[in-house]
């Protein structure tokens, strides 16, 4: 791990490019106050992922409603996506004391960073973290509860080594052609009977497993994700996601999560004590894709499919 204790205070210098951009988005506002927010929210995104690329992690600002000119000055957008999760920028000028708390948070939001503006604007300090906590955020945070940047960068080194590689997209429509990708094995195969796993009756309906397996998270155990697919008489297609124990284990990891992303939907479902079974089932119509991940604390693994 990189050594961070020499990086406080950290100053970032702001270019030519930089403000540039800022100014370019500032412009297509319609309110001179928003276009001067939307500027500062720029500087302050740009200083923190020059910092964050500088030390070896992953940002993208193209996925951020603070570089979208639609959505920028609409929500005062300061986000930052880095190591796939959302991280909120905040500008603070000279004699502030404290930031109000964003209330449109994502599911992987890992909290904040104050950005310190002087009169120039050549540079900005970055003055610390005040981490996500789930469920409590106060309205108003102060400087004074900042905890030093030293705890977010531990956090990104930590969650880099804990991120899983997404996989290509599947697409069913060849599962019922008999077409199935080489990870993708008959239930039979992964499964045991004493989990209650029978065949279907159903000639069209199509059943293949996938072994997920979370590594350290779990102590190297692992589970089945099982998807069922089946037509259905309004054209849709009837889809059911199951996750499964599997080896000598008999119950599911309490706490594991699947979850379904729709196009127009999300639902999830968590394990319990003692749970050999986790499920989702709903409808589709083809051409239309969605994601199922199967998350455990920081681990997350994500297969998307195209009906």
């Amino acid at each position: 791990m990189n050594n961070y204790t020499q990086l406080r205070p950290v100053i970032v210098p702001l270019d030519i490019k930089i403000h540039q951009k800022a100014s370019a988005l500032a412009a297509q506002q319609s309110h001179p106050e928003i276009a001067k927010q939307v500027y500062l929210n720029i500087l302050a995104v740009s200083a923190v992922s020059h910092l964050l690329k500088w030390l070896e992690f992953e940002t993208n600002l193209e996925q951020t409603n603070s570089f979208n000119p639609l959505l920028s000055g609409l929500f005062n957008a300061t986000d930052l996506i880095v190591e796939n999760r959302q991280l909120f920028c905040m500008p603070i000028l000279p004699g502030e004391t404290d930031f109000y708390a964003s209330l449109d948070i994502a599911e992987n939001f890992i909290g904040y960073v104050a950005v310190q503006f002087q009169q120039s604007l050549d540079k900005v300090e970055i003055l610390g973290f005040y981490p996500a906590v789930k469920n409590d955020l106060p309205e108003k945070i102060s400087l004074a509860e900042l905890q030093p940047l030293d705890n977010l960068f531990k956090f990104l080194e930590k969650n880099k080594q804990e991120v899983l590689p997404q996989n290509p997209l599947v697409n069913l429509g060849n599962w019922f052609a008999g077409i199935f990708e080489a990870i993708w094995l008959s239930p039979e195969a992964v499964l045991t009977p004493k989990l209650g796993f029978a065949k279907s009756s159903s000639v069209d309906t199509v059943k293949r497993a996938k072994i997920i397996d979370f590594g350290l998270l779990l102590n190297r155990q692992k589970v089945a994700l099982v998807v069922t697919i089946q037509p259905e008489l309004d054209a849709e297609v009837g889809v059911l996601v199951q996750v499964y124990p599997i080896d000598e284990q008999e119950y599911l990891p309490p706490g594991l999560r699947l979850k379904i992303e729709l196009e127009s939907d999300i639902e999830e479902v968590e394990s319990r004590v003692a749970d050999q079974l986790i499920q989702l089932e709903f409808s589709e119509i083809p051409g239309k894709c969605f994601s199922v991940k199967v998350i455990l604390d920081d681990g997350e693994i994500v297969e998307n499919f195209l009906v």
